[in-house]
């Protein structure tokens, strides 16, 4: 099979599509997998569940603006002010995300890793975004080079 930059555009959409279904999943069944994962520990489920719904806008609003910048770069928008937009949204929700599970890690140790990683992602994107806003900028630049 080849691989083409559409055929991977494309499981990119679908992706983030399916990772958006598996948010609202979560976000459904959050008690009842949480009532089996937690068994004796019952008691933590409302500090878990106060995570998930917490941090649940974050993911969504990330799954929302990839979507916003897959559809531009499908339409050929790579180098817009659009995209350091959807760049700079995303980085500004896994900081978000970073504080609500640091917050969940003086219950449980893992989120405190997690909240690490979050924030090194955002870290991450952040040059990403400030590396795209300086593409964007000499791309407007020699637009009006002739």
């Amino acid at each position: 099979m080849n691989w083409t930059k559409d055929k991977s555009l494309v499981l990119s959409r679908v992706s983030v599509i399916l990772f958006f279904a598996a948010l609202i999943a979560v976000c459904i069944f959050a008690p009842k997998l949480l009532g089996w994962r937690l068994g004796y520990h019952a008691y933590l489920m409302p500090f878990y569940l106060a995570s998930i719904y917490c941090s649940a806008p974050f993911a969504a609003a990330v799954l929302w603006q990839l979507h916003r910048l897959l559809r531009n770069i499908g339409r050929g928008e790579v180098f817009v002010q659009t995209n350091v937009r959807c760049l700079r949204a995303i980085s500004w929700c896994c900081i978000g995300a970073a504080a609500v599970l640091f917050a969940s890690g003086f219950y449980d140790f893992l989120f405190f890793a997690l909240s690490a990683m979050a924030a090194f992602v955002g870290l991450i994107l952040r040059v990403v975004k400030n590396v795209i806003a300086e593409a964007v900028a000499i791309k407007a630049e020699n637009d009006f080079t002739i």
